[in-house]
């Protein structure tokens, strides 16, 4: 699939997303996007006045209806009424504006709104990258620290839920070391190993390879000069990566030196959470609310 047909196909889904701290040109002008491109209606939620800044967009009275602005008393307010309007039913999914992860997971995890499941939260990066010839997803890059090999198989099978849910129905996915073989000095090859013989045996439809280094999943010339054998080079839909480091050092090599678009969610909970980086482009947060859209 490529990124343009689920960024397209999100667009035709309707639904209410409530934004915490929203006050931020970057995240209005996503969601002013958003309001032109998408059937969304937005719950905005800070404790500063945000008037001002949606009217400087010269929205129509009928793309205002859409945006409803909900003023707070002070950040902890802010952060429990935006996730009390899903709890309530009022809203289908969280964006996150202006404030740190930490504090908004905190929130939503709390046993009173009932958004917990019985599945681990994970974060996707889906991207779209000039040089590969369909959508790459990417996790965790966000959320967990170092997972273990039972965290991983959790982490792997909400990406490969999540695929299916966008529309690719038979997703290939590499669990990504930096060699092919497993060296037990390096754990992450030892991990890739224990993840992929789980799958083989517990679904083994799913195409899933491991350990392979990142250069044999995306490019299916690498993998014949190394003389891999593999069914999924230069083809993968999805890469489980080793731990949140080198996952945040691929994130942004692939934003910032190979100009590729991305959309990022968590999933793993009741709804899905818009989470974008702060330093994203109000292009990518766009992005962002359309994957999410089709997520839910």
């Amino acid at each position: 699939m490529l990124f343009k047909d689920m960024i397209k196909n999100g667009q035709n889904i309707s639904a209410t997303i409530a934004v915490c701290k929203s006050n931020d040109e970057g995240v209005i002008k996503a969601i002013v996007k958003a309001i032109k491109h998408t059937k969304a209606r937005f719950m905005l939620f800070d404790e500063r006045p945000q008037d001002e800044l949606i009217r400087s967009f010269n929205l129509t009275h009928e793309e205002l209806n859409r945006i409803e602005i909900i003023q707070t008393l002070n950040e902890e307010h802010t952060v429990s009424q935006c996730v009390q309007a899903v709890a309530d039913g009022k809203a289908d999914l969280i964006m996150k504006g202006l404030i740190s992860t930490s504090e908004l997971l905190k929130e939503v995890l709390k046993d009173k709104y009932n958004l917990k499941t019985n599945y681990r939260m994970s974060h996707i990066a889906i991207f779209n990258i000039p040089e590969y010839h369909k959508m790459l997803t990417v996790s965790d890059v966000a959320m967990n620290i170092a997972p273990n090999i039972e965290q991983k198989i959790e982490i792997t099978s909400n990406l490969v839920y999540s695929l299916k849910k966008i529309g690719i129905d038979s997703p290939k996915i590499g669990v990504i070391s930096a060699i092919e073989n497993v060296n037990p000095k390096m754990q992450s090859s030892v991990d890739a190993k224990e993840v992929v013989s789980y799958f083989n045996q517990e679904k083994p439809d799913l195409e899933i390879e491991g350990p392979i280094a990142f250069d044999a999943a995306i490019n299916k010339k690498a993998s014949i000069i190394k003389k891999i054998d593999s069914k999924i080079s230069g083809n993968v839909d999805g890469l489980i990566v080793p731990q949140i480091e080198s996952g945040n050092i691929l994130y942004k090599s692939l934003v910032y030196l190979s100009n590729a678009d991305v959309a990022s969610v968590i999933i793993g909970a009741k709804i899905p959470i818009i989470l974008t980086s702060r330093s994203d482009s109000s292009r990518d947060k766009f992005h962002s609310i359309c994957s999410a859209l089709m997520l839910i």
